[in-house]
C-alpha cells in the first residue's frame, strides 16, 4: 500500500451517514458483472473499489462514474479526491481488500 493509498484507506469504518450515502449512491447502478464494490474514505478523500467478473464495459464505467458522482453531489464537504478502480478477479470474496468498507457484494453460492 502506497502513502497516498493509506490516506484513503486503513480499514476504519467511515460514519453512517457516509455509508448511507454510499448506499444510496449505488442504488440502480449495480450490474451483473460486478462481484463486490468497497469504499475508502478518508476525510475529503474518497475511493470506490469494483470487483468485476471480467473487464468493466463501457456502460459499467459509465455506472461506476454515476456512482461516485451521486456520492460527491451528496457528501457533506467538498471532495478533494474521488478515485474508481476497477479490478477483474475470481478471488473468494471473503479476501478481497474491503477497504474501509465493503458497500455491496453478491450471493455467490455453494454450486
Amino acid at each position: 500500500m502506497t502513502s497516498e493509498q493509506s490516506q484513503i484507506t486503513g480499514g476504519v469504518k467511515p460514519p453512517d451517514e457516509i455509508i448511507v450515502l454510499a448506499l444510496r449512491a449505488i442504488s440502480g447502478e449495480v450490474t451483473t458483472n460486478m462481484r463486490a464494490i468497497a469504499l475508502g474514505h478518508r476525510d475529503s478523500k474518497a475511493k470506490f473499489l469494483f470487483y468485476m467478473d471480467r473487464a468493466p464495459t463501457d456502460c459499467e464505467k459509465e455506472c461506476a462514474e454515476v456512482i461516485a458522482t451521486n456520492f460527491d453531489a451528496g457528501h457533506p464537504t467538498k471532495l478533494e479526491k474521488l478515485d474508481i478502480e476497477f479490478v477483474v478477479t475470481n478471488e473468494y470474496i471473503g479476501k478481497l481488500d474491503m477497504l474501509d468498507f465493503m458497500i455491496f457484494h453478491r450471493h455467490e453460492g455453494y454450486d
